[in-house]
């Protein structure tokens, strides 16, 4: 398979700290990668510099072949990468719906000062985006909640709506942030199995960032392990779950040999 993102000594600094250090980094298109790593690893660093939220200090980054380095966020949605959030980012008070749609907008192609006139592309407009909005709700088991606030919304839910209106903005690569945080075990391989669903019936390219071990080796394809900001290892779940590099820095030293290494 082709790699959909490629990092080449892909550095941030943050004056004298060095939060990634010289990573090099592929996700083969069609694939379910996770990045893995102790607290203070680099790895949400990464995320922003992908999601276009830091600007690299070196190193570059392409996707597609399209340089994204230093791009900005609403362009790198528009390029087909879209995220989560480890906090859960919604809109509070506005509905589910409403929610999804803001996800939906980021295609609309209508000019502010269509919408201002309400002309007849941007009330089409609407009403496609509305539709697929419903769709999406519906794919993601969301959709008797669609007009319930996302406040009100169970945490479940919640995540299933944050990646809904992920999904709404038509993305190839989709970056999720501990997408199981805060779940008990039964939500966790709900979810697990649905970011499978993501993968082989969206075709979806999925990068994650996962702290429950039982998540990372019983989904992911390849993982690769950040520590200090600098890349310590890269393989399968079962290479890096008997990484000695990883199992000291990481996953704990009675890990090896074991089918789910405890979290660090």
């Amino acid at each position: 398979m082709p790699d959909i993102l490629v990092a080449e000594q892909v550095t941030k600094r943050f004056g004298g700290l060095v939060a990634v250090d010289k990573v090099d980094f592929t996700i083969p298109q069609g694939s379910i990668v996770s990045l893995i790593g102790p607290n203070g690893a680099g790895k949400t660093t990464f995320f922003n510099i992908i999601a276009g939220l830091y600007t690299p200090t070196g190193g570059t980054l392409t996707f597609r072949g399209i340089p994204i380095g230093g791009k900005r966020s609403d362009q790198i949605v528009a390029l087909g990468i879209a995220r989560t959030f480890q906090n859960i980012r919604l809109f509070a008070n506005m509905t589910a719906l409403e929610n999804v749609m803001v996800g939906r907008h980021a295609r609309m192609k209508a000019s502010p000062f269509e919408a201002w006139l309400h002309t007849r592309r941007e009330r089409a407009e609407e009403k496609a985006a509305e539709a697929r909005s419903r769709e999406l709700l519906d794919y993601v088991g969301l959709t008797a909640s669609a007009e319930e606030f996302a406040k009100n919304l169970p945490y479940g839910d919640q995540r299933r709506l944050e990646i809904a209106r992920a999904i709404a903005t038509d993305p190839q690569l989709l970056l999720l942030d501990e997408p199981t945080a805060g779940m008990n075990p039964q939500e966790t391989a709900a979810l697990t199995r649905f970011i499978r669903r993501l993968r082989d019936e969206l075709k979806l390219t999925v990068l994650l960032i996962e702290h429950d071990m039982s998540v990372v080796m019983g989904i992911s394809e390849r993982v690769t392990v950040l520590n200090h900001g600098a890349k310590l290892a890269e393989g399968t779940p079962h290479q890096v779950q008997r990484d000695p590099a990883v199992i000291e820095a990481y996953l704990g030293r009675g890990a090896a040999g074991t089918s789910e290494p405890a979290a660090g």
